[in-house]
Formats: structure tokens, sequence, C-alpha cells
């Protein structure tokens, strides 16, 4: 078995194992749910779920573009020394981030504090910042060790993050410490997990900071923030009209919900992994679009899938894991799993909207995007609750990937197979759909199953999918 394994090709065995740390590590995050649930009231569980919220949206402003960056200048460098230069000032960049933002963010503790739903303490805010300061020196030697195809560094750092965090959650539970307690805990992992692989990324490459390096990246990586933050609009933000509009306990449904369906998109992650590093290499192989667009074929397809399954047994996993108060989460469930699916798709179609030195493309389509589901929220949440949330949240994702998709083919057209990508889309929501109206939970299994099959079946038969891949 091993010397099989030893024969794979290089895509596929660094595939299984980034599937492998993300299907422990949010293995793990599902183990916790019932720990989370059983010592935190709906209440408690909402504020928890307000201050993760924040760290969305605070880690993608830390963050400033710097992963994005790192893929597409070292992704296209000339040789490998090239490519440490660029590291080597990303790092450092990240590094002065980390500095930086830790300073700003616990001055203003107490009026962020304040200023939350929920009512989270000083306390709670300041360990949630803190652990965010140290958010970017974990991820740009994540990204490094993506691009040096070093799949088991990943593993170890990620795995170990969550498997620390996790337990220390569930001991300062136990013993009574409620939201407090998890915030020391992912303050602990982040620390120790931040300082191993800081060591580790100054070894490989070293460090360096220059303002020459902070303007060229700054270009690129810049309008990524304002991106961000319309992503995080998209992806977070209804949770706190909602905890505002039905209070933090009736919100925790919803955001259970939400945490169940981000199985999809992390289904999806061992596939965007192994691709989104490499493919502005590969669009500059011969044959590189046509190649790039039969990946993204699969991508999609792979999406789409993972979104039935979730939505399929995502119900019976909050049955079995959560207590009766919780089971409201089911009603939103399968059609948060679909706008995860939507959401990765949109990620992979990309890619002309970030080929270019700037990306003010991609601030043009989350902002437009962003303002539509802002208008959405205001509208319908105060009235429908959690369905408005979710209505408003499907019609700026279909907007998004609409538009994401027009303006990078405009400007670097890759020939997808996009009305067999629809056939298939159309099947998904169908099938999606036919999981609310069967008996629980036999009858969703079933349909679950004939559904994942017929998907199989027919991407084989439009050849989106590669029988080599069965």
């Amino acid at each position: 078995m091993i010397a099989r394994l030893k024969k794979l090709p290089l895509a596929l065995k660094q595939g299984l194992v980034y599937g492998s740390a993300l299907a422990l590590s949010k293995g793990v995050g599902l183990l916790m749910v019932p720990v989370f649930t059983r010592f935190l009231t709906p209440d408690d569980y909402g504020r928890l779920d307000i201050l993760q919220t924040l760290a969305d949206v605070l880690s993608i402003v830390i963050a400033f573009g710097l992963t994005d960056t790192l893929f597409r200048f070292a992704g296209t460098a000339r040789d490998t020394a090239e490519q440490r230069d660029v590291a080597a000032h990303i790092f450092g960049l990240a590094v002065a981030m980390a500095v930086v933002s830790a300073a700003l963010t616990q001055a203003v503790a107490p009026v962020i504090a304040a200023a939350l739903p929920g009512d989270p303490s000083v306390l709670q805010t300041r360990l949630i910042l803190a652990s965010l300061s140290l958010s970017v020196c974990i991820l740009i030697p994540l990204a490094w060790l993506r691009m040096r195809d070093k799949a088991g560094g990943y593993f170890a750092a990620g795995v170990g993050r969550v498997v620390l965090q996790g337990g220390l959650s569930a001991a300062l539970l136990f013993l009574g410490f409620g939201v407090t307690g998890v915030m020391v805990a992912g303050f602990t992992a982040a620390a120790v997990v931040a300082g191993c692989l800081a060591a580790w990324q100054y070894r490989d490459t070293g460090i360096r900071f220059s303002l020459l390096g902070l303007r060229r990246f700054g270009v690129y990586g810049g309008p990524l923030v304002l991106t961000g933050v319309a992503g995080f609009v998209l992806g977070s933000f209804d949770r706190w009209l909602l905890a505002d509009a039905v209070g933090p306990g009736q919100m925790a449904q919803y955001a259970l919900a939400a945490k169940f369906a981000l199985v999809t998109a992390l289904l999806i992650q061992p596939f965007d992994m192994w691709w989104l590093p490499r493919r502005f290499a590969v669009l500059g192989e011969a044959g590189g679009a046509e190649r790039a667009a039969r990946i993204v074929a699969l991508g999609v397809t792979i999406a789409i899938l993972a979104a039935v399954c979730i939505a399929g047994l995502g119900p019976a996993l909050v049955r079995a894991l959560t207590p009766e108060s919780y089971h409201g989460a089911i009603r939103y469930l399968p059609w948060l799993a679909a706008l995860a699916a939507v959401h990765g798709a949109t990620t992979l179609f990309n890619m002309g909207c970030y080929s270019r030195h700037t990306t003010l493309r991609p601030l043009f389509i989350e902002t437009a995007s962003a303002a539509l589901a802002l208008a959405g929220y205001v509208i319908l949440i105060p009235r429908f609750g959690g369905d408005g949330a979710v209505v408003a949240t499907a019609v700026a994702l279909s907007f998004r990937l609409a538009l994401t998709y027009w303006i990078s083919q405009r400007t670097l057209f890759i020939p997808y197979p996009a009305i067999r990508l629809l056939a298939l889309a159309a099947l998904g929501v169908a099938v999606i759909a036919a999981t609310q109206h069967a008996p629980a939970p036999a009858g969703q299994w079933a349909v679950l199953a004939a559904g994942a099959a017929g998907l199989l079946v027919l991407g084989l038969w439009l050849r989106v999918v590669p029988v080599r891949a069965i």
C-alpha cells in the first residue's frame, strides 16, 4: 500500500495530505459542537459567534491581502532565488502588520467591545484581538509551505493548532470559564503555532523589509483589504444584524447552520489548496487556458457534490450533536450549504480578475455585491429574520458569481464549459430542494444517495468529470 501511495502523482499526494489535514481539523471542530452547545446557552453561543465574526473581518484587514500577493508574485518569479526574496519581503510585511495591529487593536478594544452586539466583555474582546494580531504570522508561512509543496508541514501546523485549541477549550469550558475560556484557548494556540511557523519561515527565507517592496506589494494587496471587508459583509455581517433584530439566542440557530454549511467549503478546500497557488503557472504553459478550464470545471463539480452531501447529511448531524434548543438550525442549513458552493465556484472563476498587476477588478465586484447584500439585509432581516438573510445572501452571491465570470472572461478568456456546468448546478439545486421535502432522516439519505449518483453520472456524460479522476 505504501509503495502504491509513493507512485501517485505529486498533485494527488499533496491533495490527500491537505484533505487529511482539513478533515482532522474540521473533525475536531465538529466534535467541539456538542461541547459548546452543552456548556454554552444559545445566548452565549451567539456571543461567541459575534466574536468569531469580528475575527473574520479584522483578519482580512490585518492580513493585508498578503497571501494572494505571495501567490501572485512568487508564483510568477523567474527562479527559486527570486521566489525566496519575494517571500522574505512579504514575511517582513506580515511581522510589521502583526506589531502595528496588536498596538492599535488593544488600544481601542473597549470601544470595539461596546459597539458589538451581544455584549461581549472587554477581556473577551482583547483576547480575540490578540489572536488576530498573530494570525498574519501564521497565514504567510502556511502559504509558503503550500508553494513549496510541503504538505506535511502544513498538516502538522494546521492540525496541531486545532487540537491544542480544542483541548484547551474543552478543559476551560468544563471548569466553568465559558466564552472567556474559549478565547484564552484560541490565543494560546495561536501564540504557540505562530512562534513555530515564524521561526521556520525565518530559517527558510529570512526576513526583509523595504519601502520599495511595501509599494510594490501594497499596490496589489491593498485593494484586497477592501475586497475582503466587502466579502465579510457577504459572509458574516448578516449575523450582526440578526443579533440586533432577533437577539443572540435566536441568531445562534442561524450561526450554527452556517457553521455546518461551511463543511461544504471545507470539502472543496483540498482542491483549492492544490490549485490556487499554481493556477497562474499553469496559465503560462502551452495550452494552459484549456487545461485550466478542465481543472476549474472539475472543481465546480466538486463544489456542487459537496453542497448536496451537506444538505442531505447536515440535518442529521445537527440532531445528533446538539440539544433540541439548537435544532432550529436545520431550517437554514441546506440552503446555506448551496450558497457555500456558489462562493467556491466564484473563487475558481476569478483568474482573469487576479491576472493583472492590480486587484481593482475584484474590489469593484466585491463592493458592488456587498452593497446589494447590505441593502437586502436591511430590508429583509427585520421582517423575515433568518429567512430574509438567506434570500438576501443568495441574490448577492449569484450576482457576484455572474459579475466575476463576465469580467474575468473579458480580461482573460478561458474556455470553460459553462452550459454543461449550469446543467450540473440545476440538478444540484433540485436535489437540495428534494431533501427539504423528504421524510427525515431515511428519506433525506435516499435522496442524497440518488442525487449524488445522478450528479456523478451527469458529470461523466457531460465530460466535466474525467474518467481517470474516478
